[in-house]
């Protein structure tokens, strides 16, 4: 799915902000913790929600220039499955999907592994206490569809991933809730 021009969306984000700099081989969540420090943020300034928001949207988009956006498509999955060291990778959409679905992973840290190996969880509480800790994939954007919406759990509730493919709208929308925390 990633080719060696993909479009760098975390630089991108951290050119809004000139007087910081951003280290790209660094954690991508480490740098935007601490631009929060640098900047002065605490967690209820409306500068730095405006910021989470703009870097939640270059973790949807590097997911997607990553994995790719169709549910429906036996590469990405398969893609998925190489990443979480699946062996051997299924061949049929519905056997990569099911397996997929029973690996507990951090989905920041499938856009962030930067070529180290992603931490497979045994169980979903296990993911759940780890992702609480700050890497917390943005809800409302995987929510939206595509591949993601397949591999949401829900970390602070009872959400399991949209099934019906109905979009949120308006940016209020996505203000709300805005740490529900979704993982594979």
């Amino acid at each position: 799915m990633s080719s060696p021009a993909q479009h760098d969306y975390f630089a991108e984000f951290f050119a809004h902000y000139p007087d910081f700099h951003y280290m790209p081989t660094a954690s991508i969540t480490d740098e935007f913790y601490r631009l929060c420090d640098q900047k002065g943020w605490d967690r209820e300034d409306p500068e730095r929600a405006d910021a989470k928001e703009l870097f939640n949207d270059a973790l949807v988009q590097t997911f997607n220039t990553i994995y790719g956006t169709d549910e429906k498509d036996i590469v990405s999955w398969q893609s998925l499955c190489a990443i979480l060291r699946i062996v051997p990778i299924p061949q049929d959409l519905e056997a990569c999907v099911e397996v997929v679905r029973n690996t507990h992973v951090n989905l920041v840290d499938l856009v962030d592994h930067r070529g180290q190996s992603v931490h497979i969880f045994s169980t979903l509480q296990d993911l759940q206490k780890y992702t609480r800790a700050g890497k917390y994939f943005p809800k409302e954007n995987a929510y939206a569809g595509g591949l993601l919406k397949y591999l949401l759990r829900e970390i602070n509730g009872e959400y399991h991933g949209s099934k019906t493919g109905q979009r949120r709208k308006g940016r209020g929308m996505r203000r709300k809730g805005r740490r529900g925390g979704v993982a594979v």
